[in-house]
């Protein structure tokens, strides 16, 4: 049962993070892109940019802040799955960016959004 609503929670932190994203002009591609390599939770465009954003959210930062739960081995999976991304759409040329959307759950109607451009390459 834990596990349903740490995925639902998970999915609306995701929903803020686009509609986030959207407010600011992005055009949202893809949500939880999934392959072998593994998962990206936004694909987006800024632009001619491509831009794969990884969305964290915490209700406290007792544990930390969400965006240090992307560490290397999570970056490295995210990289593989962009990878695959842009070469099962015949994009490899694009230029692309990785970004992080943090999500500071406050309660309800109150988030705090923290997007880091450009937060791993």
């Amino acid at each position: 049962m834990a596990g349903i609503n740490l995925r639902r929670q998970g999915n609306r932190y995701e929903h803020m993070a686009a509609g986030y994203l959207k407010e600011r002009g992005y055009k949202i591609v893809a949500r939880q892109f999934r392959c072998r390599q593994g998962e990206i939770d936004i694909i987006a465009e800024d632009g001619a940019l491509i831009v794969f954003v990884e969305v964290k959210g915490r209700r406290t930062c007792a544990f930390g802040l969400p965006e240090e739960a992307v560490d290397w081995r999570k970056q490295n999976r995210i990289r593989q799955a962009a990878e695959y991304f842009l070469w099962s759409r015949q994009k490899t040329d694009h230029l692309c960016r990785f970004d992080v959307v943090a999500v500071y759950d406050k309660g309800p109607q109150k988030c705090q959004i923290n997007h880091i451009k450009s937060a791993f390459s």
